[in-house]
């Protein structure tokens, strides 16, 4: 670590740096300077290390919503600085109106749909962006009973009964 002197009047001042080559994220947080000498007494400063970092999307939430309910779709994401969050469905960005309402709560947003209408199930898409960078996730609002569980993949269970049935046929008719 480089030492850098001043001469001012009889008193050295000495500066000592701390170079972190290739910081990662989780080496973030609180440092202590120690100075000390056989003179004096020990002082401590004491620096707040930030490492920004690009959104990384950590969880998404669907919704199996009934029509006439209330449906919500969730999207976490880890970013410094904070993520700034918007919702789109196709290519339209979705805005707060009667039904439909954003909500922020730190790193997650929320899309409520107070009262879910046949033309509000599909594929919604959150974007989460900071100066650093954007991720985006596909979230689904579905009507209940269409195939798809609650964390958005299909529903396999009918599917590798045929297949099990079909392969089973095919074993035995060779």
């Amino acid at each position: 670590n480089p030492l850098l002197f001043y001469k001012i009047t009889d008193v050295s001042v000495c500066f000592e740096f701390l170079d972190i080559i290739g910081i990662m994220r989780n080496q973030a947080g609180r440092y202590e300077c120690k100075a000390s000498n056989d003179v004096a007494t020990p002082d401590f400063k004491y620096v707040n290390v930030v490492v920004n970092y690009p959104p990384t999307i950590q969880k998404i939430q669907s919704s199996e919503t009934p029509v006439g309910r209330v449906g919500m779709l969730q999207c976490d994401a880890n970013a410094v600085p904070k993520p700034e969050f918007e919702w789109f469905k196709d290519d339209k960005r979705m805005t707060n109106t009667q039904s439909i309402n954003i909500q922020m709560l730190g790193t997650t947003t929320i899309l409520v749909f107070s009262n879910v209408s046949e033309e509000d199930y599909g594929n919604y898409t959150c974007v989460a962006s900071n100066r650093l960078g954007i991720q985006y996730a596909s979230v689904f609002l579905f009507r209940p009973g269409t195939g798809r569980d609650i964390n958005s993949s299909p529903c396999v269970s009918q599917s590798l009964w045929l297949l099990v049935v079909c392969i089973t046929l095919l074993f035995f008719n060779c």
